[in-house]
């Protein structure tokens, strides 16, 4: 095996982890070359990507609403693979990540890669400070690690048939259309961070007040600002707050498929 690349769509930060957790556990056990491709970037996940059967691919995203970000859709259409072995790691909330494993699993086949092992973590709830509040933690990037180490064994073993996940077909609807966008306090210091963060690029660098459409709902403006001057009050958004802090809040642990 020639190399281990990671690539992730991660506003906030919760797929980044571990996705690099599970990739870094296969680069060390098999010694090879660990290459990172940042799908959170717009330029990033405007370009096409190619992987040979040398290579194995760790891709990880987080759940909206039960299956991939529609943001990856096209894009990930756009990886192809030639009889590449692939991992998926999808991060959830603490609610569910029902159909997001299985879709992820049918687009990278039609795309010419093998899944051969995947794994629904949990993250921080994008609408909530309090829902898997600092995850993944400690626990969980040492199982994200383990599971990569687990793959290597496969990959040693050349066990290298496609696995079977959780999930339905047809997929559950995509969620509803909410063209809502975050708000500002006064406490704003125009440092930008959101701008620099925001996947869709829609907040103004000279003015973060300003917020284009095309807002996704990531919350990655909301999660990195370091006075707590963005928000989202849009009262669908509220009610799903509540309802997930109020039935929510028990530890969920990750499920691995190998």
């Amino acid at each position: 095996m020639k190399r281990v690349i990671v690539m992730y769509f991660s506003p906030t930060g919760t797929s980044g982890k571990i996705a690099g957790a599970i990739a870094g556990g296969i680069s060390q056990a098999m010694d090879c070359q660990l290459e990172t491709i940042d799908l959170t970037e717009p330029e990033v996940r405007d370009r096409e990507y190619s992987f040979s059967d040398q290579d194995i691919l760790v891709l990880g995203y987080p759940v909206y609403a039960g299956r991939v970000p529609e943001v990856l859709q096209a894009p990930l259409r756009r990886v192809k693979g030639n009889g590449t072995s692939a991992v998926l790691a999808a991060v959830y909330g603490n609610r569910d990540y029902e159909d997001a494993l299985i879709e992820g699993q049918d687009i990278l086949t039609e795309g010419g890669f093998s899944v051969i092992g995947a794994g629904a973590f949990i993250g921080e709830h994008s609408y909530s400070k309090k829902v898997a509040a600092g995850r993944p933690d400690g626990e969980d990037l040492a199982c994200a690690k383990r599971f990569g180490e687990q793959i290597s064994d496969k990959l040693k073993n050349s066990q290298l048939a496609a696995i079977e996940v959780k999930g339905n077909r047809p997929y559950k609807d995509p969620m509803p259309d909410m063209p809502f966008l975050p708000k500002t306090t006064d406490a704003c210091t125009d440092c930008g961070i959101c701008a620099d963060k925001c996947p869709m690029q829609v907040i103004h660098r000279d003015d973060p007040r300003i917020v284009d459409q095309g807002c996704i709902l990531c919350s990655a403006c909301v999660k990195s600002c370091p006075v707590d001057a963005k928000y989202i009050a849009a009262e669908p958004i509220v009610k799903i707050r509540g309802m997930l802090e109020t039935k929510f809040m028990d530890r969920k642990e990750p499920e691995l498929f190998l």
